[in-house]
């Protein structure tokens, strides 16, 4: 055999691989959204986690004692880490002496990172024993609560 194509009998497969992956590299570029799509679909790429929080604003200070006709006042927060708009549906109520007493209810919708602050104030009408405050996100299956006492 001649030199000349001894050198191209051994250089065939690297150049064969090399014009492989040149091709790819062009595929994947120009075809990038299907490609990153189908990886997020079989989860080989971290999806962004959606969440929202719910919590009381002053946790500390919430009210744990009450008398007759007194007014409670409290606040909670709803943070839509969802990143998409959300609208959450909430209801405020009072558990105790076997009964469930709804005091408020609404819905807000809120955009992907935004925060709600809901001052919430009812009054409670004779309420022997021992209270508790429920409030929940009905369409997030979340809850948070706290006691009220004599």
């Amino acid at each position: 055999m001649r030199p000349t194509v001894k050198l191209l009998s051994k250089l065939a497969p690297v150049m064969i691989g090399v014009v492989l992956v040149v091709g790819m590299l062009v595929f994947f570029q120009f075809n990038r959204a299907a490609v990153n799509n189908e990886l997020v679909a079989l989860y080989l790429i971290p999806r962004p986690e959606r969440l929202t929080e719910l919590y009381f604003n002053d946790n500390a200070h919430l009210p744990s004692s009450t008398t007759g006709n007194q007014t409670i006042r409290f606040a909670f927060v709803i943070h839509n880490l969802e990143t998409m708009d959300y609208r959450y549906v909430y209801k405020i109520s009072i558990n105790g002496n076997g009964t469930k007493q709804v005091v408020d209810s609404g819905n807000v919708v809120l955009n992907d990172g935004q925060y709600y602050v809901k001052q919430e104030e009812f009054k409670l009408i004779n309420s022997p024993g021992s209270l508790e405050v429920i409030v929940e996100l009905l369409n997030k299956q979340q809850t948070i609560d706290f006691w009220l006492g004599k």
